[in-house]
């Protein structure tokens, strides 16, 4: 797949699921938590974290999908960029899982896992593709 559609496909995700995030955050919270019995001040300040993390979600999501204009080589180097930034955010819900009594739903580890294979393997192969044209 080319880069642009790549950072197409990564960027709606992204923002899917901030939308997401933000409107379910308080159902989140109180799943996700439920096994430390949260109160309602505790929901109501991890819903409140859980919107700030769906709109950062949204963010990343617009500079993703702007991008997609870019040349190649320059697309490649902001889809290496969010390659290793999903790797972060999904190496940080796996080591959540196994260390923590949270649960994150492994579906979406899984998915995230995928999209940052896919998006460094694209990049490099822009990156390669433009040095041997070069």
């Amino acid at each position: 797949m080319s880069t642009k559609n790549i950072l197409t496909v990564i960027g709606v995700l992204l923002g899917l699921q901030g939308i997401g995030i933000f409107v379910g955050a308080e159902t989140i919270t109180a799943q996700a938590f439920a096994v430390w019995q949260p109160d309602e001040t505790g929901v109501k300040i991890g819903a409140m974290l859980h919107q700030a993390m769906g709109v950062t979600c949204l963010m990343v999501a617009i500079i993703l999908f702007f991008a997609r204009d870019l040349k190649p080589v320059d697309g490649a180097r902001v889809l290496l960029g969010a390659a290793i930034g999903i790797a972060l955010t999904t190496g940080h819900g796996f080591y959540n899982m196994f260390t923590t009594e949270v649960q994150p739903p492994l579906p979406l580890l899984l998915l995230m896992t995928a999209l940052a294979v896919v998006a460094f393997v694209t990049a490099m192969k822009a990156k390669d593709g433009s040095s041997q044209g070069a």
